[in-house]
């Protein structure tokens, strides 16, 4: 070991050679040093405060973008269903059109639409007769605008609300204007829904001009074929189509939006000409911090959205941690200035310093304590063999005991974890001791000396062992997540709140659905048909949503009720095969449980066990290939009972397993739509288990397939 007493002296009679000049050399150095060091901290905290601020910003800006696509497909849903009624009907009165969009609410669920309405074809010959019966139907005086001899004309004949501005839309020829026109053409050609480009709305009158943008979804006669472009002209009528005000669109969508500006353009180019909404146009900087443009496809065209900071985005930044950071930085680098100063003026002091030396260490020892105690962290040291466990000062403020560093034994630890959490902290610690997982990684609630409860992330490892291979010390953190937690129970509440009541109208659609497709049965065209199954088949798939949401919200909550039965787990096993063995026939696989099963009894909730079992096997089903069999097997270990589902699909990819067990996780959204499924089985599984006292996990090797399991303890 070098003698630091010894190097010290050496340094000081060496330096005596060119005295004149050393001392000056070194403080130079160490202050060069210094405020580089300085800088270099303070310039990596900065840096890393921008980052996360354009994080965010990005993150807004996927949200925005992901927010109007989903507006317009939500519009493009609501003019396909107006079209499903013309295709439904050999003719659709005014007053039907009128109740059908009244029904739709519009300025309620779809705020945004200026105009909902029917566009006719009429051919030159039918023109006045057209006039005619149209004004006849509305009481008064009607004619096609703008006046002239055309081959065709596309006037507006139903427009809702048929008031206020949308009455100048009444009887307009939107086949007259070009950008109209061209947009008419290609929904008329191609069958799908098109989205015209920047256009004046004829609605629009002095007070508050905006931009407007239409929608058009074509509509043919019943009993013409439109299977090719030709065909479709011959068979076209007219269209269903939707007026938009950008301005009142977007803030129907989005409201203020503090801090950002929000541009939407007309095409792939953000060119001032193009420019369909803009919310801030006098309230940017010529060079924000942050932009973000994103071009979005629409129907018949694109869209480019381009985002930018104002000065309320970036005053979020954080500012304070970079200044911290950079006075910590120059508190320590004046320290060590200090000391190389003392080094080069006074060689006397050399003897004396090599004295201090250890307590110097302990100080910047305690310094490194003290900046991991600002991150709110309490350091712990477990001395596995006496039982010992020394905690820094954070824990004293962790449970309201006071400052000061803490000394205690690991049972009086584990005395003040929450009994629904005790047995999931033992069993890690144990696994972590036997060297079974490498960290210990534990969520739970803590009792603070008021005798209140505070929850806890406590993460730990392994530092020492003997050369046996035991366990000899343990080092780790506990964080205070109370307020993590709290935000997590209020965001709870409201899905749960936000669930309930979307069940009691999806229950009354759920059923007048069903009600109208028997009484509809052999009666409607295919593709009212059609229109019909695809609204039964989505309200369904949220009908099962908003049940798992609210299922695993009464679990984490506490509300939900477990029974205490004695559950033989071979009985289970074969039970949960046998009742679930209609569900594989369908994916063309089967369910073997792997005989002899043990003859063991657990304490727990039979019908909740079942249920977790049904979740397994039905994954294992979904994303097992056909012809194949998928295990169930029950092993004992340790005295407790491993019930595990095996399958032989594609596994888990690498980098979805850390987050498997999170709520609405998916591994491949694409998949996951064409296999079914909510996101949340997993979570909810997770969290019955341990409920009742048990852990669950996984195991997988990329290609052959995923085994999950639950361990229970075994009932004495």
């Amino acid at each position: 070991m070098i003698n630091v007493k010894q190097l010290l002296e050496r340094f000081a009679e060496f330096s005596s050679w060119f005295d004149p000049y050393y001392r000056a050399i070194a403080v130079a150095i160490a202050l060069f040093l210094a405020i580089f060091v300085t800088y270099t901290a303070w310039d990596f905290s900065r840096t890393t405060a921008h980052h996360e601020a354009d994080s965010r910003f990005g993150f807004r800006a996927a949200q925005i973008g992901e927010a109007v696509r989903g507006r317009m497909g939500d519009y493009e849903q609501v003019l396909r269903g107006g079209a499903g009624l013309f295709a439904a009907s050999e003719f659709v009165e005014r007053q039907e059109w009128r109740a059908y969009v009244e029904h739709l609410r519009i300025d309620e669920v779809y705020p945004g639409i200026q105009g909902l309405g029917f566009v006719r074809r009429v051919p030159a010959a039918a023109k006045s007769q057209h006039e005619r019966t149209v004004g006849a139907d509305v009481g008064g005086r009607y004619q096609i605008q703008p006046a002239g001899d055309r081959a065709e004309y596309f006037p507006v004949v139903y427009i809702e609300p048929f008031s206020g501005r949308n009455l100048r839309a009444f009887g307009f020829d939107l086949y007259s204007e070009e950008t109209r026109r061209i947009a008419m053409d290609r929904a008329r050609d191609s069958g799908e829904p098109v989205i015209s480009g920047k256009i004046t709305l004829v609605q629009e009158t002095d007070r508050d001009v905006q931009v407007g943008t239409l929608m058009f979804v074509p509509v043919y006669r019943n009993d013409l074929d439109s299977s090719t472009v030709a065909r479709r002209r011959t068979a076209h009528t007219g269209f269903i189509y939707g007026s938009f005000r950008m301005n009142d669109l977007m803030e129907g969508l989005f409201g203020k939006l503090p801090g950002v500006r929000v541009e939407l353009f007309d095409g792939k180019i953000a060119e001032g000409s193009a420019l369909l909404f803009d919310n801030a146009p006098l309230g940017t900087r010529s060079a924000p911090l942050f932009s973000v443009t994103t071009v979005l496809p629409m129907r018949g065209g694109a869209w480019t959205l381009r985002l930018t900071s104002l000065q309320g985005f970036e005053d979020t930044i954080d500012h304070q941690t970079p200044q911290a950071v950079a006075l910590l930085a120059g508190l320590i680098s004046a320290l060590v200035l200090a000391i190389i100063w003392s080094l080069a003026t006074m060689r006397a002091r050399a003897v004396r310093l090599a004295r201090t030396m250890t307590r110097e260490l302990r100080d910047s020892r305690e310094r490194l304590a003290l900046a991991v105690e600002g991150s709110n962290q309490a350091l712990f040291d477990w001395d596995v063999v006496t039982g010992k466990v020394a905690l820094s000062e954070q824990w004293g403020r962790i449970i309201g005991g006071g400052h000061g560093s803490v000394n205690t034994t690991i049972t009086d630890l584990q005395a003040m974890v929450h009994p629904d959490e005790l047995a999931q902290v033992r069993q890690q610690s144990a696994e972590l001791i036997r060297g079974q997982i490498l960290f210990y990684q534990v969520e739970h609630r803590v009792r603070t000396v008021a005798g209140g409860w505070r929850w806890i992330s406590s993460r730990a490892k392994v530092v020492d062992r003997d050369p046996m291979g035991r366990a000899v010390r343990v080092a780790g953190t506990n964080l205070d997540i109370t307020e993590r937690k709290e935000i997590e129970r209020l965001k709870n509440e409201f899905i749960a709140t936000v669930s309930h009541e979307l069940r009691t109208p999806l229950t009354a659609i759920i059923g007048a659905l069903g009600l109208l497709k028997e009484l509809t049965t052999g009666k409607l065209p295919a593709d009212a048909d059609a229109f019909m199954n695809m609204a039964q088949q989505n309200s369904d798939r949220l009908a099962t949503l908003i049940n798992d949401i609210l299922d695993i919200e009464k679990i984490e909550s506490g509300l939900a009720e477990f029974r205490a039965d004695a559950v033989a787990v071979a009985a289970l096993v074969e039970r949960a095969a046998a009742l679930n063995a209609p569900y594989a026939d369908k994916f063309g696989v089967r369910f073997e449980p792997q005989r002899p099963l043990p003859d063991a009894v657990v304490t727990a909730d039979e019908g909740r066990l079942l249920q977790v079992l049904t979740n397994l096997m039905s994954n294992a089903a979904k994303f097992s290939p056909a012809g194949s069999a998928i295990s169930l097997s029950a092993t004992l270990r340790d005295g407790r009972v491993r019930v595990a589902v095996a399958d032989r699909g594609p596994g888990i990819p690498e980098a979805f397993r850390g987050r498997i067990f999170q709520k609405f996780a998916q591994a491949d959204g694409s998949d996951t739509r064409r296999k079914g499924g909510t996101g949340l089985g997993l979570s909810i599984s997770r969290a019955i288990i341990e409920k009742m006292g048990g852990t669950m996990n996984f195991e997988s090797v990329a290609g052959q397939g995923a085994t999950f399991y639950f361990e229970l303890p075994i009932k004495r």
